[in-house]
């Protein structure tokens, strides 16, 4: 398969959307790990593909380049957002989708890998294993999760999951949960600080000339 060249950023918005008073919203994210098979079934011919999921769903998408790989991986990272979780778990569809395409057998298990913040991944976790333990018995999946990148909850874990598309589904959309629970938690933060920056960008402020 043809390799796309360059960093892709299909989406036609503001990651973070804004009212008129220029208070950022937080979006909802999602970042996979992609592999360079499925990173090229993903963009397409002429980026026609990416381009048709950002139409279909909304979300801005934006893929690292070739040499900025994940650490300990072989895969380039896509990010993408949206204003919606439902937004969300519609794109996971057609990412698997995609890594159906990219191994060319849909009858086989599936492999797909993403970045879930460490807060994130506690929720999906359960206390005392009990979330993770019913997911997998109900999705029937494997589900692994490597140790966190980084210090803080917003530190970042890879999710590894092999099984079945209705599997893949199901756990995507549990980790759309969770996201989302991590977004909300932050969401005050962000909106202070951003009150914060209007503030200080007010014409009303006065500043010393120095």
């Amino acid at each position: 398969m043809k390799r796309q060249s360059g960093s892709w950023d299909a989406g036609t918005h503001r990651g973070a959307k804004r009212f008129a008073s220029n208070r950022v919203v937080m979006p909802c994210v999602l970042k996979f790990l992609t592999p360079e098979a499925l990173a090229s079934a993903i963009i397409g011919k002429g980026g026609a593909a990416i381009a048709q999921m950002r139409e279909r769903t909304q979300a801005r998408m934006s893929l690292t380049e070739h040499n900025e790989l994940f650490p300990g991986t072989d895969s380039r990272v896509l990010t993408a957002s949206a204003s919606e979780s439902s937004q969300l778990v519609e794109l996971s569809r057609l990412i698997i989708d995609k890594v159906i395409e990219a191994a060319g057998d849909a009858q086989g298990d599936l492999r797909l890998s993403i970045l879930v913040p460490k807060a994130a991944v506690g929720g999906l976790i359960g206390k005392g294993g009990a979330n993770i333990k019913q997911l997998r018995e109900t999705s029937a999946a494997k589900i692994s999760i490597a140790e966190a990148a980084g210090q803080g909850p917003a530190a970042e874990q890879v999710v590894s999951m092999t099984g079945t598309r209705m599997a893949l589904e199901m756990i995507m959309e549990e980790v759309n949960k969770q996201a989302l629970g991590f977004c909300d938690e932050f969401r005050p933060i962000v909106r202070a600080l951003s009150a914060v920056r209007d503030m200080t960008n007010s014409p009303l402020v006065k500043r010393k000339e120095i």
